[in-house]
């Protein structure tokens, strides 16, 4: 059988290892060189008319040609919540949960626009939540490849290992490939202007809330009292102004900056005396 970049499974298989877990390690033979990997790239993406099956395709040529892959996902913004949209195998979708049930991981990361390899996640502190969960599933290396398209993140592509130090800068370079066309197939999908809408709004209400976050800090702070009467009195002004709550928390921020300020000022002024 042949699949989707040209390989035979069964020389695929043949050439492979297997780990402890049962997954196969497919090792690409040396003669592969980037050239080949982009002609083979162009072959195989987009031949189908269903979304959902063009990036199910790379998701599982994202494991063919990267080393040591156990498991991949891709990943992207639906309705302004991180989902999964292609997934290889059981694995790679519970690890993905668990990084949008704790908005933190090498995922969320990606999607954001950071790429994220690690080779030990064991001894990695960046993300815990998705350490442990990766520890109960002998997930030891991770690699989390932005796709990008003219500067805008898309999506994201998600690859695991149980191999320590599994990923190498080969197999970087190859994934970032493969995440370009990730955001090509994308791209040309009208799921894309949707999420990237829905996107924009999350950033905008995330933002939103960050102000009011820390105007209820200032209030706490100023009298003494706690988040829920915080918001209470910051509920009361926009009520009594007519404002939105977003607005009083400008406000209140600003009038702590501006005091802020003029106590610089005076210390300045004694100082010089």
């Amino acid at each position: 059988m042949v699949g989707a970049a040209g390989y035979s499974w069964q020389n695929d298989r043949a050439a492979g290892r297997h780990t402890d877990s049962g997954s196969l390690f497919v090792e690409l033979p040396e003669e592969v060189r980037l050239t080949d990997v982009l002609t083979k790239l162009a072959l195989s993406v987009l031949k189908e008319q269903s979304l959902k099956a063009d990036l199910e395709r790379l998701a599982r040529l994202a494991c063919r040609l990267i080393t040591n892959c156990s498991g991949a996902s891709i990943s992207m913004l639906v309705e302004g919540q991180p989902s999964t949209v292609a997934v290889t195998d059981r694995v790679a979708v519970e690890l993905d949960l668990i990084q949008y049930d704790n908005n933190d991981g090498p995922c969320i990361a990606a999607l954001a626009g950071e790429a994220v390899r690690i080779g030990f996640i064991p001894t990695d502190q960046r993300f815990p939540h998705f350490a442990i969960g990766a520890a109960d599933r002998r997930v030891l290396s991770v690699l989390s490849t932005p796709a990008i398209d003219h500067g805008k993140v898309v999506g994201s592509l998600n690859v695991y290992s149980n191999v320590e130090d599994a990923f190498g800068d080969d197999d970087r370079d190859a994934a970032l490939i493969v995440a370009a066309e990730i955001a090509h197939a994308l791209i040309k999908s009208s799921l894309l202007g949707k999420a990237t809408q829905l996107r924009d709004q999350l950033q905008e209400q995330h933002d939103s809330a960050t102000l009011v976050s820390r105007a209820q800090g200032v209030l706490m702070g100023l009298h003494e009292c706690s988040q829920a009467q915080a918001n209470e009195l910051i509920r009361r002004a926009a009520e009594s102004n007519q404002e939105g709550i977003v607005t009083v928390a400008e406000r209140i921020l600003a009038s702590v900056e501006g005091d802020e300020r003029a106590g610089s000022r005076e210390q300045s002024s004694e100082i010089d005396t």
